[in-house]
């Protein structure tokens, strides 16, 4: 085989890996795209907040305050297990702006002893809320150990057809906020096996909005 030949024969074997390659991530996709997004990350019908805009302090940590957030909302012996920043996936329009890298994380999520608490915001400012008693949730697949202590992306639905899925923030160089993202991403794996893993299928008429 000459020179050229095996040029050529180089250059085709790589086209054809390129092709089968593409091929092979639109067949991973295709679910995903195929995905009927109209039930997924929907906070419209959530609870409005205060909107009063809290003052953000510059160069502080952030996780006291929003530990306070929380812990404002909770209930009688209910008790946090952890709690981190968090973006919707697949990323909203809505969301794309200029700012701190925090600015552009706009939910806060928090496992308690008896729900989910998810907290739509812009820094310390709480646009709306929704909680999540665990008896409503239908399926749960918990965020995965991943890179240097951070967690993987998390997913949930709920006896009403809403489903939610995000990933969270990993405050690298913020001790107090890994320590409470981990430890709620292990809370969440350790009653993960009291639900479904999957979107349970659907024969029936839709459920009204939770």
């Amino acid at each position: 085989m000459d020179y050229e030949t095996q040029v050529v024969f180089i250059m085709t074997a790589m086209g054809v890996a390129f092709v089968v390659g593409i091929a092979v991530m639109l067949v991973i996709r295709i679910p995903e795209i195929l995905e009927d997004k109209s039930r997924l990350n929907v906070t419209d019908d959530w609870t409005p907040g205060p909107e009063h805009q809290q003052k953000t302090p510059t160069m502080t940590c952030l996780t006291p305050y929003d530990l306070r957030i929380i812990t404002s909302h909770l209930e009688a012996g209910e008790t946090i297990e952890g709690f981190g920043r968090a973006f919707f996936l697949p990323h909203r329009a809505k969301d794309w702006r200029f700012g701190t890298a925090l600015e552009k994380v706009p939910l806060m999520v928090a496992a308690t002893s008896r729900r989910i608490l998810l907290f739509e915001v812009t820094l310390l400012t709480v646009h709306r809320y929704r909680f999540i008693p665990y008896d409503e949730v239908e399926y749960l697949q918990p965020p995965k150990p991943a890179f240097i202590g951070m967690s993987g992306r998390m997913r949930f639905g709920l006896r009403s057809g809403r489903e939610y899925q995000f990933g969270f923030y990993g405050p690298l160089f913020n001790d107090e906020g890994m320590r409470q993202e981990q430890s709620m991403a292990a809370h969440f794996r350790r009653i993960a096996p009291q639900f479904a893993s999957s979107p349970v299928p659907r024969t029936s008429a839709p459920r009204a909005a939770a």
